[in-house]
């Protein structure tokens, strides 16, 4: 049987509501779920507030569509895509309802 990789990243994680961060949308909103990084880039990514448990929210990205600004921890922090897209966001149900 065939999955596709969202459905694969999905049961994975166990909810078809978790999505890289760099997957996410502007103004949507969630809790960081984990952060596949290598050791010394998630020290750093934790001294900016990317830890399991914390809540982000997509606010802007540059015209070009990198980098995104993300606000965690009531902080903006600016993110280029390469560095999110192995960083996992569990999707407030509200928004995630939105975006089926």
């Amino acid at each position: 049987m065939s999955y596709s990789k969202e459905d694969q990243l999905g049961r994975i994680c166990g909810s078809m509501d978790v999505t890289a961060l760099s997957d996410a949308k502007v103004g949507s909103a969630g809790v960081v779920e984990r952060v596949d990084l290598p050791d010394e880039v998630s020290h750093y990514l934790a001294h900016l507030g990317f830890l399991p448990g914390t809540s982000v929210e997509v606010l802007r990205r540059a015209p070009a569509g990198d980098p995104h600004v993300y606000r965690i921890d009531g902080v903006e922090v600016g993110l280029r895509n390469e560095t999110a897209k192995h960083i996992f966001l569990r999707l407030n149900s509200d928004v995630a309802e939105k975006a089926k």
